[in-house]
């Protein structure tokens, strides 16, 4: 089994690396880890590094390091603005989103959010997002933004190349019209499960941002991120 784990970049220039308590619980505990064993580091930020573990407790993993070089930052930026759908939908999306690609994530409360903001689920949220990116051997931690509403987004919508969001209202066009040769930054706005309202989607395209739509099915709202993240991957990456 490959093993990656998260650890502080300043970890990466020693000879031998210190795990946090919380990942040295995880791999003592959860995955066994025993001395002798091979792991990968990396620091979310392009550092990564092979090592061997030398010690195992449950509140300290070290690990030699006998390799490390420098992963490049992504060429091109997708960002997933979302409106928050339920807990179990929205998990999957976090996920996905990270195997996909995405490399910043925005949640939003929209119109029809069914939502109900909770500091503590920002935590749980971070954790998805840092297992995705250790399953996937992901370099470049995705950044998830604070929740947000979604008119605080539109004044930014003029800093990406492409902004795409998806709708179900008239003169939405299919993703393979919109041109997206060369885009180095670009944005996938997806609404909860009602759907943005017709005025959210006018004021975005107002801002920037294109409608598409997903072809002849009403797509549920965690299909529709894992489609739009797709096309986007399939394009772009």
């Amino acid at each position: 089994m490959r093993i990656n784990s998260l650890v502080d970049a300043t970890e990466l220039e020693k000879e031998v690396a210190v795990l946090s308590p919380e990942e040295s619980h995880h791999l003592a505990r959860v995955l066994r880890v025993q001395s002798g064993q091979e792991i990968t580091l990396f620091d979310g930020r392009g550092g990564v590094a092979e090592g061997t573990v030398e010690t195992v407790s449950k509140t300290a993993v070290e690990v030699r390091i006998f390799n490390h070089w420098k992963v490049p930052k992504p060429g091109v930026e997708i960002d997933l603005i979302q409106a928050v759908p339920k807990p179990d939908r929205w998990e999957l999306v976090l996920q996905k989103a990270v195997e996909l690609g995405a490399t910043s994530i925005r949640p939003v409360l929209s119109q029809h959010t069914e939502f109900k903001p909770n500091p503590k689920k920002q935590e749980r949220w971070n954790k998805i997002v840092l297992n995705a990116a250790q399953q996937c051997e992901v370099r470049w931690l995705p950044a998830l933004r604070p929740l947000e509403t979604f008119d605080s987004v539109f004044p930014m919508l003029g800093n990406y190349d492409l902004v795409l969001i998806g709708s179900l209202y008239e003169g939405a066009k299919p993703f393979r019209e919109v041109p997206m040769s060369g885009k180095k930054r670009v944005a996938l706005l997806i609404g909860p499960e009602g759907d943005f309202s017709e005025a959210e989607v006018r004021a975005a395209v107002e801002a920037g941002a294109i409608p598409v739509s997903f072809g002849d099915r009403i797509l549920r709202t965690e299909t529709a991120a894992i489609f739009g993240l797709s096309v986007l991957a399939y394009q772009l990456l």
